[in-house]
């Protein structure tokens, strides 16, 4: 066989049309596109490695798809799956791929790099995989019913778990720690619009509970203009801590339900900028560097239960005219039964 032969022979993408299980921990210099419905690739712990470019997976509208113990690392994007309903992404490993730095991502926008992307997807898992070391760890685009659980997606140079425009999924029991990233703007690891998790694009309906989100630029990120804001979202028994900008980030938002977390020495527990009908129960705020709650513009919103340890809660009208007519407003909040140590509420000029 001659060298171009040979070279076309290990490039060439494993195509695969049935169930298959692959030899234990084997290499693999090429990428793997599933092309039937219905079937397991179950990769017994080997490797498909890239030269930077390309996909490693790639799934494009199919059905009653499993992907198991995978490996898929050194591509531009480790998994890139589109279109179709049914997937089980389990126990795979999709670290190490495209990564970049030194730049603001606060717009928010997909990024078409990183760890595993899914888009325009329904009715799937993401159970138990690893996402490291990508400038993003897993993206999931338009889609909707998704359970994201017991995933770890840390030290990503952008965001760990990242919804746009996807509805009425879960994201219960991962770890995300150290997702930070620099800018020219603000400086080395200062956030930058980096996060633990992200929901944009009116990623409404959602739930977001029992992470741990650890040294994060935001530990969970929800904006952030008023025409990407998501929505009807619960957020509930996270542990967030160390958070280089705020535990969590609500701006813009309605009806979101944020209990049962606890906030352990971020820069905010919350901020909560020009968000209305929040319902803000039984969380722990402790040790927060500015205050424990910012809450801009506030309007008809509850804070039950909870206790805020170290540093206040403060509402505040904000007129800012790049957002009218909401600008101004501050009126219709209460509070009830919180714990207040070594802390105060002030509605500072509210109604």
């Amino acid at each position: 066989m001659n060298l171009l032969a040979l070279f076309l022979l290990i490039t060439a993408p494993m195509r695969i049309y049935q169930n298959t299980t692959l030899p234990p921990n084997g290499e693999y210099r090429q990428p793997v596109y599933i092309m039937a419905d219905n079937i397991t690739l179950d990769c017994n712990g080997s490797a498909f490695i890239g030269e930077k470019v390309g996909v490693g997976l790639l799934i494009q509208n199919r059905k009653g798809v499993t992907i198991r113990n995978c490996k898929f690392r050194n591509w531009d994007v480790g998994g890139y799956i589109v279109g179709g309903n049914r997937f089980v992404i389990e126990n795979n490993d999709f670290s190490g791929n495209f990564l970049n730095d030194n730049s603001n991502i606060e717009h928010l926008k997909p990024i078409p790099h990183g760890g595993l992307i899914l888009n325009g997807i329904q009715n799937s898992r993401v159970v138990g995989n690893k996402s490291n070391d990508n400038v993003t760890g897993i993206q999931i685009l338009n889609s909707s019913r998704i359970r994201v659980e017991r995933n770890t997606t840390s030290r990503d140079r952008g965001w760990g778990i990242y919804l746009y425009s996807t509805t009425a999924s879960q994201v219960f029991s991962n770890t995300v720690e150290y997702c930070n990233r620099s800018c020219p703007e603000w400086g080395q690891d200062a956030g930058c619009g980096s996060a633990g998790i992200v929901l944009t694009m009116q990623s409404n309906f959602n739930q977001i509970g029992w992470n741990t989100l650890t040294a994060n630029g935001d530990g969970i990120y929800q904006g952030n203009l008023p025409e990407t804001a998501s929505n009807d979202n619960e957020m509930m028994y996270n542990t967030i801590s160390k958070s280089i900008a705020n535990g969590i980030e609500a701006t813009f938002s309605f009806r979101n339900y944020i209990h049962h977390n606890t906030f352990t020495n971020d820069n905010y527990g919350a901020w909560l900028g020009y968000a209305q009908n929040v319902r803000f129960e039984s969380n722990t705020v402790k040790g927060a560097r500015v205050n424990s709650v910012e809450h801009h513009n506030a309007q008809f919103s509850s804070y039950t239960g909870n206790t805020f340890e170290g540093a206040n809660v403060l509402l505040r009208p904000n007129a800012d005219p790049r957002y009218e007519p909401v600008a101004g407003l501050c009126q219709g909040n209460g509070f009830q039964d919180n714990k207040l140590i070594n802390a105060r509420i002030i509605f500072d000029g509210c109604k």
